[in-house]
């Protein structure tokens, strides 16, 4: 069944008329806005990212082919995500790390490269004894000089050899986009990961050993030298705290 594109769209695909660029931004704007309010912490940031928003629709715009046919709300939709993505990428990076933080992270390194040239590794425990500061220090330095992959929509999906996209390569991010649900998907999956980067170093820890790490709280608790119980009421708060940051959206 073929896809009923936009008009406006396609007039402006095939004729290239800036004038109607202007037309198109307003009439996809409840959407920017949907978006911008969903993946937004702070109600004062919104209008910003509404422009965010705006600057990636007129960007999908430019980039829409007409033989995809696709809708380009469905085309747009992880565009926008994708240009508030960076705009938070961009602002994150404007916050200065602490010195004392830097050269934390710069020792923490010396010493877990020291240890895996001898053929060992070393544990949070061990490096706050040889470092002499606290394991909760130790994880903040550490989580400050970590970098955070971001896959980009257009990396492959791996799905598997048995689908191939429409020009018969291996199927983006991109690809995957297709329906209101997916794009519900995607938005919750951003306002997942952003809820996460709120919490403290510690809880993010335990969140990723435990639902993306797949560990037992047992197993949690010997890899950061705690008591299962500990771990239980740290990961009952991480949860609870989670939840909290999920709401305010």
């Amino acid at each position: 069944m073929a896809v009923k594109i936009d008009p406006l769209v396609v007039e402006y695909c095939e004729t290239k008329n800036q004038a109607l660029k202007a037309v198109i931004i307003k009439n996809y704007k409840p959407l920017i806005e949907y978006i911008a309010r969903k993946l937004a912490f702070n109600k004062n940031d919104v209008d910003d990212l509404v422009q965010v928003g705006s600057i990636a629709v007129l960007k999908a715009l430019d980039r829409f082919q007409l033989d995809r046919e696709t809708d380009f709300s469905t085309f747009a939709t992880p565009n926008i995500i994708g240009e508030i993505k960076h705009y938070f990428r961009d602002k994150s990076r404007v916050v200065k790390i602490p010195r004392k933080l830097q050269e934390l992270y710069s020792k923490i390194k010396n010493e877990i490269n020291e240890a895996q040239q001898n053929g060992d590794s070393l544990t949070i425990s061990e490096l706050s004894l040889k470092l002499d500061v606290s394991e909760e220090k130790i994880l903040e330095a550490m989580e400050s000089g970590q970098n955070v992959r971001v896959m980009s929509l257009d990396s492959p999906s791996y799905k598997g050899d048995s689908y191939k996209n429409s020009n018969g390569g291996e199927p983006s991010l991109l690809d995957q986009i297709g329906t209101a649900s997916d794009v519900e998907s995607l938005l919750n999956k951003e306002t997942l990961k952003q809820s996460i980067m709120r919490l403290s170093s510690r809880e993010r820890r335990i969140i990723y050993l435990r639902f993306y790490g797949g560990l037992s709280q047992t197993e949690i608790a010997v890899r950061m030298e705690l008591s299962q119980m500990h771990i239980s009421r740290l990961l009952s708060r991480a949860v609870r705290n989670l939840r909290e940051e999920i709401k305010k959206h």
